[in-house]
C-alpha cells in the first residue's frame, strides 16, 4: 500500500481508511506527513485530512508538537482562521480533521504576477490581522506568518489562516525546539526571532510586515543567499521603501506596513487590534487622496476637452 499508515480501502478508488474517514485522495505533503481530502463517514462531509506520517510520529518531540498545533488552532474560533473538526489518533498514527477549503494560498496568488490595488491589500491585511487578534487574545503567537499560510478562498477572497504548528501557547521557546534554535520561515521571521529572543504578539505583526510589503512590491524587504546572511539582514538592514519600487501604493499605507517591520518590538503597533484600528485611518486617508486624485484628473480631461474644442471649431 501506497500509505502504509491506512487502512485498507472500503470502495474502490479510495487510497484507504483511517478511522471512521475513508481517504479519498492526496492534497499535499510537507516534512510533519500528508493533507488529504477525506470523507468522514459519521458526519457526511468533506474535510482536509492533516496526518502525521510514521517516521516523524516515531519521535515523542514531534507527536508532541503535531498536537500542540492542533490545539493551538482547535482554541481559536473564527472566520478568518482555520476550523479545527478534530484530532484523534488512530492505529497509532495522530491525525487533524479541519474544514475542507476551496481557493488558493497568497503565496500562489503573488505567483501569479497579479498586481493588487490598495483596497484589496487593506482587506488583506485586516482580515489576517483580524485572526491573529483573536489567537492572541488566548496567548497564541503563530510564529510562521508567511503567504504559503494564508488561504484566499474562493468566491469570497475571505483570508483563512493556516498551520499553528509553531505556535506556542504561553510556552517558552526552548521547551518545543532546543535552547538557542530559531524557528519559521527565514524570509518572513522577525528581527527577535532570528536573534532566538522571547516573543510576543508584535513579532507575529512583523511578519505581517513582510507579507504586506511582498504584496506591495513583489519581493521580501530583506534579501539574502544564506539563511545565516538571511537572518543577519533581518536584524541590521532596512528595507528599501515602498514607495521607490510601487509608486501606485498610497504613502499612508506604505508608511504603516513600514511600521510593521521596525526592528524592535515596541517601535510597532502594540497589537493586532491597534494596527486594524491605524488600517481604519489609513483607508480613510487613501480613499480620501484617491478621490482628490480622481477630481483632479476628470478637471483636467475636462480643461483638455474645452482646448481642443476651441483650437477646433469643428469639434464643438
Amino acid at each position: 500500500m501506497l500509505f502504509d499508515f491506512l487502512s485498507p480501502p472500503t470502495q474502490t478508488g479510495d487510497l484507504g481508511t483511517l478511522g471512521h474517514y475513508r481517504v479519498l485522495s492526496e492534497l499535499g505533503q510537507g516534512g510533519m506527513g500528508h493533507v488529504f481530502l477525506a470523507l468522514d463517514t459519521k458526519l457526511k462531509r468533506s474535510v482536509a485530512l492533516k496526518v502525521m506520517n510514521k517516521k516523524v510520529a516515531s519521535s515523542r518531540n514531534s507527536r508532541k508538537r503535531f498536537v500542540r498545533e492542533a490545539r493551538a488552532m482547535a482554541a481559536v474560533h473564527h472566520d478568518n482562521v482555520v476550523t479545527i473538526f478534530e484530532v484523534g489518533k488512530s492505529g497509532g498514527t495522530p491525525f487533524i480533521a479541519m474544514e475542507m477549503l476551496k481557493g488558493q494560498t497568497l503565496e500562489q496568488r503573488n505567483q501569479s504576477g497579479t498586481q493588487l490595488d490598495y483596497q484589496q491589500i487593506i482587506n488583506y491585511a485586516r482580515q489576517i490581522a483580524t485572526g491573529l487578534a483573536v489567537a492572541h487574545e488566548k496567548g497564541i503567537v503563530h510564529r510562521d506568518i508567511k503567504p504559503a499560510n494564508i488561504w484566499i478562498e474562493e468566491g469570497t477572497d475571505r483570508i483563512k489562516i493556516l498551520d499553528f504548528g509553531l505556535a506556542l501557547d504561553s510556552t517558552p521557546l526552548d521547551q518545543l525546539t532546543g535552547r538557542g534554535s530559531v524557528i519559521g520561515t527565514p524570509g518572513y521571521l522577525s528581527p527577535e526571532q532570528a536573534r532566538s529572543e522571547p516573543l510576543d504578539d508584535r513579532s507575529d505583526l512583523y511578519s505581517l510586515g513582510a507579507v504586506l510589503y511582498e504584496i506591495c512590491t513583489g519581493s521580501l524587504p530583506v534579501i539574502a543567499k544564506s539563511i545565516p546572511g538571511q537572518l543577519v539582514s533581518i536584524i541590521a538592514q532596512r528595507p528599501r521603501p515602498i514607495h521607490k519600487q510601487n509608486p501606485d501604493i498610497p504613502q499612508p499605507l506604505c508608511d504603516l506596513v513600514h511600521q510593521l517591520l521596525r526592528k524592535e518590538p515596541r517601535s510597532r503597533p502594540k497589537s493586532a487590534t491597534i494596527f486594524c484600528e491605524q488600517l481604519d485611518q489609513v483607508e480613510l486617508s487613501c480613499d480620501a487622496k484617491s478621490g482628490v486624485a480622481i477630481t483632479i484628473n476628470n478637471l483636467q480631461k475636462g480643461l483638455s476637452d474645452i482646448a481642443r474644442k476651441k483650437d477646433n471649431p469643428e469639434l464643438a
